[in-house]
């Protein structure tokens, strides 16, 4: 039984497809309730489980009220993917307290009260797989300009991730996935937005961010969606605590500089 939060979409929405098709009943949580229902429709019309919810994952009570919904309605939770989050090009000192807040809540906060909601059914069950979406950026040296609440979001992604390995250890992991840049509908409005301040069509900051990568083609939501089934089956048993990059062979150093 598997939960994915930021599911209606994108990341979220490959990685709930792939588990049901992996065998998963799935939850498609998502604060579009309507697309929540979609994707899970999508997949039960192609012969999967899935149902699905509305979730604010900044919001303890909701968090609170879907997990117990879950653990009532389907006796477990195995797999937990903490997928929700958002991203906004704009230089940190025209960010907004809201923005910040929008950035922290959606995938720091979200991570923690998820995790925490969902870690006592599995430490209690004696078997869980918790991934949460960390980033490229979420590196040294790896960070990148106009991203300052992204960046900060995602470290801290990572390390709750490490910590939560150790705490709820041994029955269950907890690991990071770090995508690069993956073709979604999230990732047109960054390019968008850069193309915006540039001064330059989306499309060419696109082609630019496709050349710097070293397999020479974007992401797309399914790539990031099998590294993340593979921490969640047998064969990543003896993973945990990692932070696994899965960004096309992005450099070490970022050539966003203006």
């Amino acid at each position: 039984m598997a939960l994915v939060t930021g599911a209606a979409r994108g990341i979220g929405r490959a990685t709930a497809t792939l588990l049901a098709e992996c065998g998963a009943t799935v939850v498609v949580a998502d604060r579009d309730v309507v697309g929540a229902q979609q994707a899970a429709a999508a997949i039960v019309g192609a012969g999967g489980r899935a149902e699905g919810v509305g979730l604010d994952v900044g919001r303890a009570a909701e968090v609170t009220e879907v997990v117990e919904g879950v653990v009532a309605r389907h006796g477990r939770v195995d797999f937990l993917v903490n997928n929700a989050g958002i991203s906004l090009y704009r230089p940190l000192l025209e960010c907004s307290e809201e923005d910040w807040d929008a950035h922290v809540d959606s995938m720091a906060k979200g991570t923690f009260l998820m995790t925490r909601a969902v870690g006592p059914v599995m430490v209690a069950q004696r078997f869980g797989r918790i991934v949460n979406l960390g980033s490229y950026v979420a590196q040294l040296n790896c960070t990148t300009k106009y991203f300052g609440p992204y960046c900060a979001a995602k470290f801290a992604v990572v390390g709750l991730t490490q910590v939560a390995a150790q705490e709820l250890a041994p029955h269950v992991t907890v690991n990071a996935v770090g995508p690069g840049d993956v073709a979604t509908e999230m990732m047109e409005r960054e390019w968008e937005q850069e193309g915006e301040r540039r001064g330059e069509a989306a499309a060419a900051v696109k082609d630019r961010y496709r050349q710097r990568l070293i397999l020479g083609e974007l992401e797309q939501p399914d790539d990031i969606a099998q590294a993340i089934a593979f921490l969640c089956s047998p064969l990543a048993g003896h993973v945990t605590g990692s932070h696994l990059i899965v960004s096309g062979g992005l450099p070490f150093t970022s050539d966003r500089t203006s």
